[in-house]
C-alpha cells in the first residue's frame, strides 16, 4: 500500500516562513522532535525546519547530528580535534563519545555502541536514542515510516494527567431510542481501553475514560464538554457521536486547546479548515466523493455519472467531492439531481437517469431507508445504470432485499476477511468485556475501538511525559498509520481528515463482497 503522505511532504505543507529557523537553545528545554530517516526536514514543536544531514540507520541504530538534538534541548557540544571526541554537557550530566569507536562514556560509566560515531558532511552522527535518553528525553519509533518522536520532559502540571491515570471524556447518547447506537458506540472504545490497561497502560498510566450521555441534544453536549474542561480537567475529549454535537463543540475544544480526537460524523466542517486540536478520523463526505469519482471514471470507465443527491450538508457535501474528483480523475456529470431529504418517491428522478446516457448512477444520502428505496425503484424500473452508495448504506442488503444484487457501496473499515488477525482481535476484545452486546450492534462498536486505538497511539507517540500540544504533533506524525481497525490513518501540519482512503464492496449471490483495494484521494 502506498503511503498517504511522507513526513517530509507533511511539513511541507506549512508555509515556508519557519524554514532553516531554528529556536535559541536557552528557550527550548519542552520540545517535540520529529524527524525521517532519510530526509532532511523535520518538525520542531510543529514547526518545519531543516537539518544538514539526513537521519541514517547504521547496524540497526538512527544516527542524527549530535548538535541537532544536543544544542536544541540546550545542552553544550565540544569537539576535540586531536582526539576526535565530542562532549555533550548539560547539567550534571556528560556524554564523551570517539569517533570509530563502538563506545559511549556517560559519566563514570561505559557504554557499548552496536556502531561507532562517525562524520559526515562535517557532521558528527550520533546514536539519537543514546543521546536522547542520557538527557532524560523519550524516544519513539514508528517502523511503519521510519520516522523518531523525542519529547522532552514536562514541564508544570497537564490537566488530566497524573503519575498512573490519564483522564479523558467522552460523549454518546446512553438513553432513549438512539442509545442503540451510542452504547456499543463506548464499549468499543472502553473494550480497546480496558486492554491496554491490563497491560499496565501507556507508560504506566492508565487510560480513564468518562462517558457522558448527551441525548443526542447539542445544547447538552455543549454543558458535557465544558464540565470536561472546567470542572473534570481532562486530558483530552476522545469519541464525540453524532454531527449536531460534535459541531457545537468543537470550536470551544479548539479555543481551550483541548485535544478533540475522533468525530462520529461525517460532516467536513470537523475537519475542513483544520482546526489544530480537532482530528477527524472517519472519511469526510467530500473525500468520499472524489473516491466515488476516482473508481468510476478512473478504474471502471463510467464516464458519464448521474449524481442523486439530499438537499442538505450530506448531499451537497457528496456532491461536492464527486466533482472535485471529476476534475482529477475524469469523467463529466449527465444528471444532477437533488432532492429533499424527506423524499420517499423517486421514480421521476430515476426516470430522468434512465432517459440519459448514463452509465453509472451515484446516489448520495445517508438515510438507510433513502438508500433501500431508491435501489428497489430502480429494479422496478428496468434501470440498467450501476448504482453506487456511501459507507452509511453498507446494510443495503436488509433494506432493498434481492434488488440490492449489484450495487456498490463504500467502505473504510474493512471485515471482508473474518480471519484477518485485527478483525479477530477486535471481536475477541469486544466479547470479552461487553458478551452480552447486541452481535448485530458490532459496527458502532467498531467505531468507538476506532477511536481509542488512534487516540492510544498518539498518546505511545506522545512519550512518557505528555502534553497536551505534544499529543497534537503526534498525531501530525501520523502517516498512513494502521492499527487493529484502523487503517491508512494520516495527518500533517494543516491536515485534519485523517482517513483518506476507502475501498468498494459489491453485492454479489446476496453479500457483500469486497472488489477494490484501498482507493485513496491524496495520490492520484
Amino acid at each position: 500500500m502506498k503511503k498517504v503522505l511522507s513526513l517530509a511532504l507533511a511539513i511541507a505543507l506549512v508555509v515556508g516562513l519557519f524554514a532553516g529557523v531554528r529556536p535559541a537553545s536557552a528557550e527550548t528545554k519542552d520540545f517535540f522532535m520529529v524527524l525521517q530517516v532519510g530526509f532532511k526536514q523535520y518538525a520542531l514543536n510543529g514547526l518545519p525546519l531543516n537539518s544538514e544531514v539526513a537521519p541514517e540507520i547504521i547496524s540497526g541504530r538512527t544516527f542524527v547530528p549530535v548538535r541537532l538534538i544536543a544544542e536544541t534541548y540546550g545542552a553544550t557540544v565540544g569537539w576535540n580535534p586531536a582526539l576526535r571526541t565530542v562532549t555533550i554537557k548539560l547539567g550534571d550530566v556528560e556524554v564523551l563519545l570517539t569517533i570509530g569507536v563502538n563506545a559511549a562514556i556517560i559519566g563514570s560509566d561505559t557504554k557499548s555502541l552496536e556502531a561507532a560515531p562517525y562524520i559526515k558532511a562535517g557532521r558528527t552522527m550520533v546514536p539519537v536514542r543514546l543521546i536522547s535518553e542520557a538527557f532524560g528525553l523519550s524516544v519513539y519509533y514508528d517502523s511503519q515510516t521510519k520516522s523518531i518522536s523525542i519529547k522532552s520532559k514536562t514541564t508544570g502540571v497537564v490537566p488530566g494527567i497524573t503519575g498512573n491515570q490519564i483522564l479523558i471524556g467522552s460523549f454518546s447518547v446512553q438513553t432513549g431510542p438512539y442509545a442503540v447506537v451510542g452504547i456499543p458506540f463506548s464499549h468499543g472504545m472502553q473494550a480497546y481501553f480496558n486492554m491496554v490497561n491490563e497491560a499496565g497502560g501507556v507508560y504506566g498510566r492508565k487510560i480513564n475514560l468518562m462517558v457522558e450521555d448527551d441525548g443526542f441534544n447539542p445544547a447538552k453536549t455543549v454543558t458535557i464538554v465544558k464540565k470536561f474542561v472546567t470542572e473534570d480537567k481532562v486530558f483530552a475529549v476522545v469519541g464525540g457521536l453524532g454531527t449536531p454535537g460534535c459541531l457545537a463543540v468543537m470550536d470551544y475544544l479548539n479555543d481551550q486547546k483541548v485535544p478533540f480526537v475522533y468525530q462520529a460524523s461525517g460532516v467536513s466542517k470537523i475537519s475542513i479548515p483544520a482546526k489544530n486540536y480537532v482530528f477527524a478520523v472517519q472519511p469526510n463526505y467530500i473525500n468520499e466523493g472524489q473516491i466515488f469519482a476516482k473508481y468510476v471514471a478512473s478504474t471502471l470507465g463510467l464516464k458519464n455519472i448521474a449524481v442523486l443527491y439530499s438537499n442538505d450538508d450530506t448531499g451537497n457535501e457528496g456532491l461536492t467531492g464527486i466533482k472535485k474528483g471529476i476534475e482529477k480523475f475524469g469523467g463529466k456529470i449527465v444528471v444532477e439531481s437533488p432532492f429533499p431529504a424527506t423524499e420517499t418517491d423517486f421514480t421521476s428522478y430515476l426516470l430522468k437517469v434512465q432517459a440519459s446516457n448514463a452509465d453509472a448512477l451515484i446516489m448520495y444520502a445517508t438515510g438507510v431507508a433513502t438508500g433501500g428505496n431508491v435501489v428497489k425503484t430502480a429494479k422496478s424500473l428496468g434501470l440498467t445504470q450501476k448504482i453506487f452508495l456511501p459507507y452509511p448504506h453498507s446494510g443495503i442488503i436488509a433494506t432493498a432485499g434481492a434488488a440490492a444484487e449489484g450495487v456498490y457501496v463504500t467502505g473504510w473499515v474493512d471485515f471482508s476477511n473474518p480471519a484477518d488477525a485485527g478483525v479477530a482481535k477486535f471481536f475477541s476484545i469486544w466479547r470479552k468485556y461487553y458478551p452480552k452486546d447486541d452481535p448485530l450492534t458490532f459496527s458502532y462498536a467498531v467505531a468507538g475501538f476506532v477511536a481509542a486505538e488512534v487516540f492510544t497511539e498518539a498518546v505511545r507517540r506522545s512519550g512518557p511525559y505528555p502534553t497536551r500540544d505534544s499529543l497534537v504533533w503526534a498525531l501530525e506524525t501520523f502517516n498512513g498509520w494502521s492499527g487493529y481497525l484502523a487503517k491508512d490513518i494520516s495527518y500533517g501540519p494543516n491536515e485534519r481528515s485523517g482517513k483518506y482512503s476507502m475501498f468498494f464492496m459489491q453485492v454479489q449471490k446476496g453479500a457483500l463482497v469486497k472488489v477494490s483495494d484501498w482507493i485513496n484521494v491524496l495520490k492520484p
